[in-house]
Order: structure tokens, then C-alpha cells, then sequence
């Protein structure tokens, strides 16, 4: 999703919509978090292992 700090980024980023969207029905399921893209839900997974998981090297 464009913001203020991402504007200048030339990356994918995720729909205003569809961030709106699964937060809402996020919301209606009483769901404490919401991860909207395939990057956030693999760095959410590599916040409980080991550290080595969040080093972007290959």
C-alpha cells in the first residue's frame, strides 16, 4: 500500500482496497491480526524461529 514512507519504493504493494477489505472482515471475526501479503505473513513465521529466518541473503 502507497504511504508517505513507501511512495518512492519501487516494489509491489497491496491494494488500499484489499487491505481495507481483510481488515474489515478481520474485524468480524474477531481476529487479533491481520497479514495481508506474502511477505508479511513470511516474516510474521520467521519472528518465532530462529533469527537466521529474517536475513534476506540466500
Amino acid at each position: 500500500m502507497d504511504t508517505d514512507a513507501t511512495v518512492g519504493l519501487d516494489v509491489p504493494k497491496v491494494p488500499a482496497a484489499e487491505v481495507a477489505s481483510q481488515t474489515m472482515d478481520a474485524i468480524s471475526r474477531d481476529v487479533p491480526e491481520v497479514l495481508v501479503d506474502e511477505v508479511s505473513r513470511r516474516v510474521r513465521a520467521a519472528l518465532s524461529g530462529p533469527v537466521e529466518l529474517l536475513d534476506p541473503a540466500p
